[in-house]
């Protein structure tokens, strides 16, 4: 028991835990639902076209959302410069997305994604957990029942409009802190190289998320997209826990705080979390989703993807706290990279199967990467 004593932001922790645990878990059960609700093909479609609007609202986000977080918890005022320009560079991302795609709805994602970005990374970065905990859970309320009401109203389309709709509650953090806070431009030179590589960091990362659907859609085709998408989709709920503790560490890293005894209880947590989701959640997909058979054999391979992206994600928050982002999208690109490759190489020759060992020689090459790029700079700073 000497591990638990004194164990620091325990309290904290659990509000932001518990907003994340419940939020997530209801967005991620409604995503789960949809797939019975609008089939493995139609299911596919929509995840290619969230791929699309997720890769636009990156490039739309000045700085990417981590660096607000960041420089916010150093207490560096930047961040009504960067939501000027981003808020910029999203509407414009959305107008060329609808002559482009001709999708309301995807307009619609890139404006409200944008917009709960910037306002979630401010408020971790300022610690306010328990005032992003109830946004947090009002924007998944929303969602569910916005992309229910827009999707018998207009199709599929609709659910991406109700998930642009359901982050309306967030803007309000915009207009305050563009109200409190000058634009300063000089200070966005100053912060620059920082800016830039976590820009690229995001951006990277982002593609390296998304690639995958991108890929998997035209090649395979949308029912074989749909199937792989309920597997992330199982992936993600398995990952509550895990992202939580990341967007906690994060900022208490970034003021110096030590957060090693919950990452290392995080990472022992993500391996159960790994057997639930090879012995027990398969039946429970073989119940309830007849129609998405084939994700049954992908969905004990991919839940072992876990493991590896909670031990990235904490060793990616640690090196983000200390601004070294550079090394981030080094490991981002490489695991891209791979991605792509065993897609086109392992999905090719083995289906559906070699699509989910894709996804996990990528992520364990980045955790291992990322362990590798940590104890040399540990081993750097000895010597000095």
């Amino acid at each position: 028991m000497k591990f638990f004593r004194n164990f620091h932001g325990l309290k904290d922790l659990s509000s932001i835990g518990i907003a994340n645990i419940l939020g997530s878990t209801i967005s991620a059960l409604f995503w789960i639902y949809l797939a019975s609700l609008m089939g493995a093909e139609n299911y596919g479609e929509l995840s290619y076209y969230i791929s699309i609007a997720g890769i636009a609202t990156s490039i739309s986000l000045v700085g990417g959302p981590k660096a607000i977080t960041v420089l916010v918890a150093k207490k560096i005022k930047i961040e009504s410069t960067i939501y000027f320009l981003s808020i910029s560079s999203s509407i414009i991302s959305s107008i060329i997305l609808y002559f482009a795609f001709s999708n309301i709805g995807i307009s619609a994602y890139v404006l409200g994604a944008v917009v709960y970005n910037l306002s979630v990374s401010e408020l971790l970065g300022r610690k306010f957990y328990k005032k992003y905990s109830f946004y947090f859970i009002l924007q998944k309320i929303l969602f569910v029942i916005l992309s229910l009401i827009f999707y018998y109203l207009i199709g599929p389309e609709g659910v991406l409009l109700g998930i642009g709709f359901s982050f309306l509650p967030f803007l309000e953090r915009i207009c305050r802190g563009l109200k409190d806070i000058k634009i300063d431009f000089k200070l966005l030179r100053s912060k620059w190289k920082f800016l830039t590589n976590n820009f690229i960091l995001d951006l990277s990362y982002v593609l390296e998320t998304q690639i995958d659907k991108l890929l998997i859609g035209p090649l395979f085709g949308f029912v074989i997209l749909g199937n792989y998408y309920l597997a992330i989709q199982v992936l993600h709920m398995l990952a509550i826990v895990p992202e939580v503790v990341t967007k906690y560490t994060l900022p208490e890293d970034s003021s110096g705080t030590n957060t090693k005894k919950i990452k290392l209880l995080t990472v022992f947590f993500s391996v159960i979390l790994a057997l639930f989701g090879i012995f027990i959640v398969p039946q429970i997909v073989a119940f309830f989703f007849p129609e998405y058979s084939e994700s049954l054999e992908l969905i004990p391979i991919i839940s072992l993807a876990i493991v590896p992206s909670t031990i990235a994600s904490l060793f990616s928050a640690q090196l983000l706290a200390k601004e070294k982002s550079g090394f981030l999208v080094i490991s981002s690109l490489t695991s891209m990279i791979i991605l792509v490759i065993g897609i086109l190489i392992l999905g090719k020759s083995f289906g559906i199967i070699g699509l989910a060992y894709s996804l996990i020689i990528s992520d364990s090459f980045r955790a291992f990467l990322l362990f590798m790029i940590n104890l040399y700079e540990k081993k750097k700073n000895l010597r000095i």
